[in-house]
């Protein structure tokens, strides 16, 4: 299934970590090491932004580990459906972060605004992203929160 295919890749984003390495031009970039877990998910229409779902209030569970070599895996499980896993490869800014879906149904690539305070990861606007709010695929955007 496409929608939960795209919640995975992400869930990936859904569960990110706290803390700072530094990058070779001494730019602090969030620590992303470890296993995350989504606390919030929210698909909002981009046509309509009055319509809006939060995935995990409906049951919904996110995972992923991000590891040091820069690869990923997430696994979401949705009420009713089996467990899906993604992997991948990601990029990460000091503001950004760019995932890289290598599963084998194909490749798709998903970026975020990034936020990291206080051991509570932000990402905001997941682009490009659809989902069915009952009617169709739709263009929508992404928000997660995330805890370690």
């Amino acid at each position: 299934m496409r929608f939960v295919r795209k919640l995975v890749l992400v869930g990936v984003v859904g569960g990110l970590g706290a803390g700072c390495s530094g990058d070779s031009t001494g730019t602090s970039l969030p620590d992303l090491v470890g296993t995350w877990h989504a606390t919030t998910a929210v698909v909002t229409s981009v046509a309509n932004p009055g319509t809006s779902v939060n995935l995990i209030a409906l049951g919904a569970t996110l995972q992923i580990t991000f590891n040091a070599n820069l690869s990923y895996t997430s696994t979401i499980t949705v009420p009713g459906e089996a467990p899906e896993v993604s992997n991948g490869t990601y990029v990460e800014t000091a503001n950004q972060l760019t995932l890289h879906d290598n599963s084998s149904s194909g490749s798709d690539t998903i970026v975020f605004g990034l936020g990291l305070s206080g051991g509570t990861l932000s990402l905001t606007g997941g682009t490009p992203f659809t989902f069915n709010f009952g009617a169709g695929e739709v263009p929508a955007r992404l928000d997660v929160t995330a805890v370690h």
